[in-house]
């Protein structure tokens, strides 16, 4: 994943302790990416950032506890009712994902 352009950044620590950096477009503030301190390797893209998010297959679903009965989650992602422990994230590379977000 290539990001261009700068983003609009701040950090949270979750109930885990696991350091979160979330990316934010810096002229509209719209979410685009998460990344972890530990875990370089991982990186969440928000599907709603992307030209084409059809590009690319769901590898894990969090927060499923949040969602909504209608919604229907592929039976054969990952998903967790909570943020996945490290080893969910780590499992996460099925799909090799290539692609660029473009920042102002």
């Amino acid at each position: 994943m290539k990001v261009e352009g700068a983003a609009s950044s701040w950090q949270t620590v979750g109930k885990g302790g696991i350091v979160k950096q979330r990316g934010f477009c810096p002229t509209c503030g719209s979410a685009v990416y998460m990344t972890f301190a530990d875990m370089p390797e991982v990186f969440i893209v928000t599907p709603a950032s992307l030209d084409d998010p059809s590009r690319y297959q769901p590898q894990l679903v969090s927060w499923t506890a949040a969602g909504y009965a209608r919604e229907h989650l592929d039976p054969a992602v990952l998903k967790f009712e909570k943020m996945p422990p490290v080893w969910g994230m780590r499992r996460c590379r099925r799909y090799p994902l290539a692609a660029r977000l473009r920042l102002p």
